[in-house]
């Protein structure tokens, strides 16, 4: 069976970046300070946090089509479109009172040891990036099998603690959907039909070595973050990115148009295929061939989406992936401010 993945983040496309500055408080609903809170933009090593009064001050680029994450433990995750911020920022945390999960042992036909595996596979990965990977608080983790859907699912109420050896960062990622679908019941990755995961993260690096550079070097590269960036400004080439419709090389401008907005965005248009497909809502698919080598799929169930000047793509769960593209997951997983 083949394995989709849907995404929820050398050599680059240079961009130029203007500067502002947000600034704001974090408080709880009884308006106290909130000491210490954690404030970041999501995908990046940009962060902060609040101080004994529960202000903070967070320099960002302009033009990041993002959003700003505040997370305090025991308090309920709060989101703010970078883009709708124009003025100071008065933010109010709710306690996060969740009710204890009954857990049925009998209810799971496997074990823990067997979900945690397919969770390292399908989340971190498996290639030497993701084996090198290591969640510090799996005890955090908690799953679910729908046995008549053949779904998977696994679960965090705290941001997991990613220490990733091979990339050196730091990553702290609040897991907002995790699921993988077979097609029988089954707990083995050769079975998974398709998978997806998506959150809000936290880059911290831990050394930036010659090794380490080397390495974020070759996980960028053929990755879909080099892809976007690329498409935005419309590059293509044979030791990068090729496009093919069907078997055949075809022209990128014929398929997508595109135009730079007035926040420094980029809108893309794509062009309908007339394929009989029976999903209504399919757009158009092409097969990607990176450096000649590494063949993937990409798949659109939209017509129009928005790609910001970090190379974050608006609509991930209209944009599917296979192939070798989809080989690079947590493990590889780049800050979206990398090499800007």
């Amino acid at each position: 069976m083949k394995s989709y993945l849907f995404f929820f983040s050398f050599f680059f496309v240079p961009f130029i970046f203007s500067q502002v500055k947000i600034e704001g408080y974090v408080y709880d609903i009884n308006k106290e300070p909130l000491v210490g809170a954690t404030i970041y933009i999501d995908g990046t090593t940009i962060g902060t946090t609040s101080d004994v009064k529960g202000n903070f001050t967070l320099t960002i680029p302009s033009n990041i089509n993002s959003v700003l994450v505040f997370s305090y433990f025991g308090y309920i995750t709060k989101y703010e479109n970078i883009r709708n911020v124009d003025s100071i920022l008065s933010i109010t945390l709710e306690e996060d009172v969740k009710e204890l999960k009954e857990v049925i042992l009998e209810q799971n036909r496997f074990s823990r040891k067997q979900m945690l595996k397919l969770f390292r596979e399908k989340f971190l990965g498996t290639n030497k990036a993701g084996k090198n990977c290591k969640i510090l608080n799996e005890d955090e983790l908690y799953f679910d099998y729908d046995k008549e859907k053949f779904i998977f699912r696994a679960y965090s109420d705290k941001p997991l603690i990613i220490e990733n050896k091979y990339l050196n960062y730091t990553i702290q990622f609040q897991l907002v959907d995790f699921h993988c679908q077979f097609y029988k019941v089954s707990i083995s990755s050769i079975d998974v039909v398709n998978s997806l995961y998506a959150g809000t993260s936290l880059f911290t690096e831990m050394n930036n070595d010659k090794t380490s550079l080397n390495r974020r070097k070759k996980s960028y590269e053929g990755s879909s973050l080099q892809l976007f960036r690329n498409l935005s400004v419309n590059n293509w080439s044979k030791d990068q990115f090729l496009l093919f419709e069907g078997s055949f090389v075809t022209n990128p401008s014929e398929h997508f148009k595109i135009e730079q907005v007035n926040d420094g965005s980029y809108k893309v248009n794509i062009t309908k295929q007339a394929k009989n497909f029976k999903n209504k809502n399919f757009i158009a698919e092409f097969s990607l061939l990176y450096d000649n080598k590494q063949q993937s799929k990409i798949t659109f169930y939209t017509d129009v989406f928005f790609i910001d000047s970090f190379g974050l793509y608006t609509d991930y769960n209209k944009i599917y992936f296979s192939g070798d593209i989809t080989n690079k997951k947590v493990g590889d997983m780049l800050p979206s401010n990398y090499g800007l």
